[in-house]
């Protein structure tokens, strides 16, 4: 029999009169590992802290069996204390021993983890876990929790880690959590059979209602039919003889109505199927002022990269093919972004093709101070015409209602989703993209990885996210120990 370890029910909370969410009821057994999914601002981390008594609940009640820590996804280190650590933890996530005033964000990330790793409860949750983590340190954190003996809820944008993790989803969406058995492959097989369901419904729905369409229109020509001979004969001078013939033409054209009209009743009592939306897709048009035709649009020769004294990458050399996508891995702090950087700056071994045009993803790179509508800004930069702009907000969530709003008045997610729809809209024809999925949903980055495959350009990244690296990259190049090599993939 599984033990209990945490019960939600009737659970509502709002925030400025709009429902975050409404859970009828939960429950969690001991052991169980559920990740987390949805949308930013649908209530993932809001459900966390319900569960962690942080915040209340307008109405109902969480029960908690088992203790929880929680794994925030910003947190302050200022307090943690290192001598009650695991050293075994700290060595194998690289926890480093500066100060920690001069931390960048994977390192606070990796003493935050070191400290909730080197603890044990029989509870734990964490909130995105996986985000500043090098491919080395997600490796660590899924060998650590899938021998964690206790109850796991994670939110997580890592589909990779879910996968190799997670036993349950829970989805948060428009307020409610819908659970899915299984690890996130098993939930997209669920959502895809859900979907065909749902077009199996619209066609049968729309099958009978247009039978029962054909019938009541068959029905009304039939009444109409009668009424036309019956208006003739009675301006016409009829036997008596007849006028009973005439009366019982009168009954059947009566009836006629009356079964087209119960058979429109029919029509209005059969339920609304409606189909689940599909992004536009999106054909990018050949852009001729920017097109290049040199096969290696990017090339280093010899090249040495440093950050102040030290050396990143040394003497390095690479050929970057036309119209692929080149993945760049290695560890945090292994010259990736400063490659990148290099690269763009086209800085000493660097040749770059006369007509390559960079456009540059930066994480919270937006000044979104125009009072000007999301078409708008698009449009002013861009050579695309507006079907193309709409196509692109339609794929990253922007309804045709949002294209009018002002830019002003976004969420810091639309202001996200807005900076990538500029970065494939704007004129390009080689795209950076350092570590474009943080801080992303995963909404997004299936919105970001269609984009990528229909840009027509070269594109550089770099990302830790194993699934997104796996499902774009043409090529991978490996940074490791000042060297940059080719891996076969």
């Amino acid at each position: 029999m599984q033990t209990l370890a945490l019960e939600l029910n009737n659970i509502e909370k709002s925030y400025n009169g709009k429902t975050i969410l409404s859970i009828d009821h939960l429950s969690v057994y001991q052991n169980e590992k559920i990740g987390i999914i949805g949308e930013n601002g649908q209530g993932k981390s809001t459900l966390l802290n319900l569960i962690m008594e942080t915040i209340q609940p307008d109405k109902g009640h969480v029960k908690k069996l088992v203790d929880f820590q929680y794994y925030k996804q910003m947190g302050n280190i200022s307090d943690i204390k290192y001598e009650t650590m695991d050293p075994e933890v700290i060595s194998r996530l690289h926890v480093p021993e500066h100060s920690s005033r001069h931390f960048s964000g994977g390192e606070e990330a990796r003493v935050r983890l070191s400290e909730v790793l080197s603890g044990y409860t029989m509870g734990m949750l964490m909130d995105e876990p996986t985000t500043h983590l090098d491919a080395e340190g997600v490796e660590f954190l899924i060998k650590e929790l899938m021998h964690y003996y206790g109850t796991l809820l994670v939110v997580s944008h890592d589909r990779f880690f879910l996968d190799k993790v997670v036993d349950t989803i829970w989805e948060v969406k428009n307020g409610t959590v819908t659970v899915f058995p299984g690890n996130y492959s098993c939930y997209i097989e669920q959502k895809e059979q859900l979907k065909r369901e749902n077009e199996q419904a619209y066609q049968t729905s729309q099958k009978e209602k247009n039978r029962l369409r054909k019938a009541a229109d068959s029905k009304q020509r039939q009444a109409q039919k009668m009424s036309k001979v019956s208006q003739k004969q009675k301006n016409r001078n009829i036997k008596p003889s007849r006028l009973s013939s005439t009366k019982q033409k009168d009954t059947v054209q009566k009836a006629a109505h009356k079964t087209a009209k119960a058979i429109e009743k029919r029509i209005e009592h059969i339920p609304d199927v409606n189909l689940i939306p599909e992004p536009q897709k999106i054909a990018f048009p050949d852009s001729g002022t920017i097109s290049m035709h040199n096969p290696y649009p990017i090339m280093g020769d010899r090249v040495t990269v440093t950050r102040g004294d030290r050396i990143l990458l040394n003497d390095v050399s690479f050929q970057f093919q036309l119209g692929k996508v080149i993945g760049l891995s290695g560890p945090n702090g292994s010259g990736k972004t400063s490659l990148l950087e290099h690269i763009v700056g086209n800085k000493e071994g660097i040749t770059l093709s006369p007509k390559v045009s960079f456009a540059v993803y930066k994480q919270m790179d937006y000044k979104l101070t125009k009072e000007v509508s999301l078409k708008e800004y698009l449009l002013h930069d861009s050579d695309y015409p507006e079907p193309i702009i709409r196509a692109v907000l339609n794929n990253l969530g922007f309804s045709q209602n949002d294209i009018r709003r002002p830019i002003t008045n976004l969420s810091g997610g639309e202001a996200t989703r807005l900076t990538i729809a500029k970065l494939f809209t704007d004129p390009s024809n080689v795209l950076i993209l350092d570590e474009p999925t943080n801080f992303i949903d995963l909404k997004t980055i299936e919105a970001l990885e269609n984009l990528i495959k229909a840009y027509k350009g070269t594109v550089l990244l770099t990302s830790h996210d194993h699934y997104f690296m796996n499902r774009l990259a043409d090529e991978v190049w490996k940074v490791k120990d000042k060297r940059l090599e080719s891996i076969i993939i």
